[in-house]
């Protein structure tokens, strides 16, 4: 096992879980990333991200989903900073919005405990929500929050610690097979030559395929963090649990508490198409409307002073399922696409998933679902 060599190329959530799953293994990798993680150049930035179960992607994504989260617990007691902390998740919509009649039903399958609320109740419990009458609303016990930048430090600081060689401030210009059988990579800085490849590039995926095309969009989006306008204490940490609203003639918004940057606040898929190389990255007026419009009709507490904003990328898949799969052409590359929103939260799974796919070992899950040649 030690003699295998593996290049990760991209180590934000899910390259860094996967140098510090093969590092762990005793196998020699170098990871490979043209910024520093954690940076705000990608999709692993932002102060946090949502861990929940009721999952409206679909029941099959939930034994992913379980494992991930005992290695959230995992990697919390493995470093000295916390990735990971139950908050609960309320979610609020229209009992026929597909995402809450898919949350109940992938509850059920699963028996995710998840308690149904009224409109009067959310009201009596969390009276900033201005939730309409006829709505109704899942509040998730287990339900949590994720910091990421935390994440990728301690999943890059235990990979180091483990073994792996990590390459930061290094662009990777392309890969090819060899006669051998192994894979070269070359890089702004030098060639490398490995057993193995693992992509996760995340948006710059699509032009590092090796001449595949898999129908990959990247989408620009932007998240705020907002100082309430009042009852500020309602929306701490440790008061305030993960909160959504479907809103089915517009995206959906979606919170979390104030860890001490402000009120993290966005919009899920309303972004525009663009590319890595091309993104706006500023915000702008724009989208700030887009997201205040809804603050001040279902949260007006929260249309208060701006204390940041940023723009991050989605990974889109037309299905919105991530692929994670052998490269179709070359059995020694892997990729890595744990993308379309909402990936984050299955970044340590992914670690030990892809890791599997590298040591030719069966993963304990099916895959089927995230197949590269789905599309045909």
């Amino acid at each position: 096992m030690s003699n295998l060599k593996v290049i990760v190329v991209g180590l934000g959530a899910h390259g860094s879980s996967t140098a510090y799953q093969l590092a762990s293994r005793g196998v020699n990798v170098i990871g490979i990333d043209r910024f520093h993680p954690p940076h705000t150049m990608g999709s692993s930035h932002g102060p946090s991200r949502v861990l929940r179960e009721a999952y409206k992607e679909g029941p099959d994504y939930v034994p992913i989903l379980r494992r991930s989260r005992e290695l959230w617990n995992k990697l919390n007691a493995d470093f000295d900073k916390r990735s990971f902390v139950v908050t609960g998740g309320l979610f609020m919509g229209q009992p026929s919005g597909s995402a809450m009649t898919l949350m109940q039903a992938t509850s059920r399958l699963h028996d995710v405990e998840i308690e149904m609320l009224t409109p009067a109740e959310v009201r009596r419990r969390y009276p900033p929500f201005k939730i309409p009458d006829g709505w109704e609303a899942i509040y998730e016990v287990n339900s949590g929050a994720i910091f990421p930048e935390v994440a990728v430090e301690a999943q890059l600081s235990l990979a180091t610690k483990s073994g792996a060689d990590l390459h930061f401030a290094e662009q990777v210009e392309g890969w090819s097979a060899t006669s051998s059988g192994g894979v070269v990579v070359r890089t702004s800085r030098g060639e490398y030559e490995a057993d193995k490849l693992i992509l996760t590039m995340g948006a710059w995926m699509p032009e590092m395929l090796g001449g595949l095309k898999l129908p990959l969009e990247i989408e620009r989006v932007s998240l705020w963090m907002i100082k309430p306008r009042s009852n500020p204490d309602f929306f701490k940490a440790g008061n305030f649990p993960n909160a959504s609203f479907e809103i089915e003639e517009d995206h959906p918004i979606y919170m979390q508490a104030d860890f001490g940057e402000g009120v993290k606040i966005a919009l899920d898929h309303h972004g525009t198409p663009t590319t890595a190389e091309t993104v706006t990255r500023e915000t702008t007026e724009q989208d700030r409307e887009k997201i205040f419009k809804q603050i001040r009709r279902f949260i007006p507490d929260l249309d208060g002073e701006i204390l940041d904003s940023a723009v991050c990328m989605y990974t889109n898949t037309p299905d919105l399922n991530f692929i994670v799969d052998r490269h179709p052409e070359h059995e020694n590359v892997i990729i890595g696409s744990v993308c379309s929103g909402h990936g984050f939260k299955f970044a340590p799974v992914m670690g030990e998933i892809l890791s599997d796919l590298a040591l030719d070992n069966t993963p304990q899950f099916d895959l089927d679902m995230f197949s590269a040649t789905r599309f045909g």
